[in-house]
């Protein structure tokens, strides 16, 4: 701020209370855009530092809002684990009748059928396993969704089992409209590998919880059956097979 012709100009600069004014409006502009959309962080403050000032208290109200900003969005999209990660252990009986205990996991994210109506809703974004290898070698193996479906839905595990003593996971996965495919991976070398299934073979049985909303922190196998077993189960999740493809 300087004097000219006798009386004092600054430059465009905002008394305090002014200056307040001025952040609440930009604070308001900020806000709903980070909650909004947690993968684009596109916050909309540019004006806000229009101004060239270094006056110190500037300086802390800037720090205080993108501390805010920060928050939220880690709240938002999940990074404090805030309702957007579902964790669980269940038990899963193999085919030889030995049974597992199994940590899952969900990571969920924004989304679903009703998120043009409900910014809130959320829908799977992956899917992760982790075990002790059931052969008896002590190592804990770990499993997360590749695929996902044209409308970004990950494929969904359906069953664990052991086959020729390496472990596998069935899972589905949808191709079009109305229609999904069954995806074999097998655990061989540290490394899971996917092995082409045929156009149709023996069906097996899920023995994976497939219900994904509400669950329990420990699901016993009874408790899995009866989930699995209820109408909120779809018929292609019930078991694998016996055709590779299956449109309803």
């Amino acid at each position: 701020m300087k004097k000219e012709n006798g009386k004092w100009n600054n430059h465009g600069y905002k008394p305090q209370s002014k200056l307040w004014k001025q952040f609440v409006i930009s604070l308001w502009d900020i806000i709903p855009s980070a909650v909004r959309d947690c993968s684009t962080y596109k916050f909309q403050y540019t004006s806000f530092f229009k101004s060239e000032s270094h006056n110190k208290t500037n300086i802390s109200i800037i720090i205080l809002v993108l501390i805010f900003i920060g928050v939220t969005n880690m709240n938002a999209c999940g990074f404090l684990g805030f309702g957007n990660t579902e964790k669980w252990k269940e038990e899963v009986k193999l085919s030889n009748g030995r049974i597992i205990v199994v940590e899952r996991k969900i990571v969920n994210e924004s989304g679903g059928d009703e998120w043009a109506s409900n910014r809130s809703g959320l829908k799977p974004k992956e899917y992760h396993m982790r075990f002790d290898n059931p052969n008896g070698s002590g190592k804990t193996i770990e499993w997360r969704t590749l695929k996902k479906s044209p409308r970004t839905y990950p494929e969904i595990p359906l069953i664990l089992d052991l086959a020729n003593g390496q472990p596998v996971i069935f899972t589905i996965v949808g191709v079009r409209a109305r229609c999904e495919v069954y995806n074999k991976y097998v655990y061989r070398n540290s490394v899971w590998t996917e092995e082409a299934l045929p156009e149709k073979f023996e069906p097996h049985t899920t023995n994976l919880l497939v219900k994904g909303k509400d669950i329990p922190k420990f699901v016993d196998l009874e408790m899995k059956r009866k989930i699995n077993e209820s109408g909120h189960s779809r018929r292609p999740v019930r078991q694998v097979g016996p055709t590779r493809e299956i449109c309803e």
